[in-house]
């Protein structure tokens, strides 16, 4: 287990983080199967979001679409932005954060988790077919329009040529892209030390979003989606981890207060002898500055008090000389 965690700052090593990653992006290829049964109930959630959006005035997707289509060159920079900065970025960010060592890098971890689990829970209970498959629209699939100009198949988005049978068409809602982005554009706006990196961290999650609906595979309402199911995985972890710490920081004080009291608490020496707080009984006689005499008699400083019962405020004790004459 030594081997899975750097020993100075007991974070994991950076190579398992990705690999946790990778593991839960490609875990939604586990919804395809249910995807592809309901491919009908996918078409018809794709038609009621644009009814919605319609309906709400946002529908952008065709627009920023056509205007794509007409500007081949943004088209494949949008292409190569869609199908490679989401599988990139994400997990260099990771990394980043991991080997800054930042304070709540285990908050930043478990967000990004948190929200690729909940996408995943909504491929699988809401399949929704993006833009582009959706019949009797005049939407058309960017990627596939511009295959030849790069690596991915014509038949399934981003996805690499002989790769397409693995992918989920129909994960569209939530955006994951969209979800993914907001979390790095935070990262790099929050712990960006330089002007541009805090200006990129603004910038991509917007050109994402702009991306993602100009080449057909997803709404404004899936981008929203992403965004929302982002900020509730971040609420949720946070909220955890604050508990946690809570937890933590009553049981240490429980502990110190259990171990201050253990220490107020009469403890008998080796040698018959009782300390209070700091004071030394020995026969009975108490001392204010801790200190004995064997014989009973008690010294604070320059005053001393007789453990007989005798007041400090009374007459001084009179002490004999070797020929009986008393001396005050």
């Amino acid at each position: 287990m030594r081997r899975l965690r750097n020993q100075t700052t007991g974070l994991p090593v950076w190579w398992v983080e990705v690999l946790m990653l990778a593991v839960l992006y490609y875990s939604y290829t586990g919804t395809r199967s249910f995807a592809d049964a309901s491919a009908a109930d996918a078409i018809r959630l794709g038609h009621d979001l644009l009814r919605l959006e319609t309906w709400l005035h946002i529908d952008i997707e065709l627009s920023l679409n056509r205007w794509v289509q007409s500007v081949p060159v943004v088209a494949v920079l949008c292409c190569y932005y869609y199908g490679t900065l989401h599988f990139v970025v994400t997990p260099s960010l990771l990394i980043w954060t991991h080997r800054r060592n930042i304070g709540n890098y285990s908050q930043i971890r478990w967000t990004l988790v948190v929200t690729t689990l909940i996408s995943l829970l909504g491929f699988f209970l809401f399949p929704t077919a993006p833009p582009r498959l959706l019949p009797g629209e005049p939407f058309t699939d960017t990627m596939a329009h511009f295959e030849a100009w790069g690596w991915w198949t014509g038949t399934a988005s981003a996805a690499p040529q002989g790769l397409e049978g693995i992918t989920n068409q129909f994960a569209a809602l939530p955006s994951l892209h969209c979800a993914w982005a907001l979390w790095c554009g935070f990262l790099l706006f929050r712990y960006g030390r330089r002007r541009i990196t805090r200006v990129l961290g603004l910038l991509y999650p917007a050109a994402t979003v702009f991306v993602v609906m100009s080449t057909a595979n997803h709404y404004l309402l899936d981008a929203a989606a992403g965004w929302a199911v982002l900020g509730f995985s971040a609420g949720l972890v946070a909220l955890v981890l604050a508990r946690r710490r809570a937890s933590r920081t009553a049981a240490s004080s429980e502990s110190s207060a259990a171990s201050s009291a253990d220490s107020g608490t009469s403890a008998k020496g080796s040698d018959g002898t009782t300390q209070v707080d700091g004071a030394v009984l020995s026969d009975g006689t108490a001392t204010s500055k801790g200190t004995a005499t064997s014989k009973g008699m008690a010294t604070s400083g320059a005053a001393a008090v007789s453990g007989e019962g005798s007041d400090a405020g009374s007459e001084a004790s009179i002490a004999k000389q070797p020929d009986g004459a008393p001396v005050r």
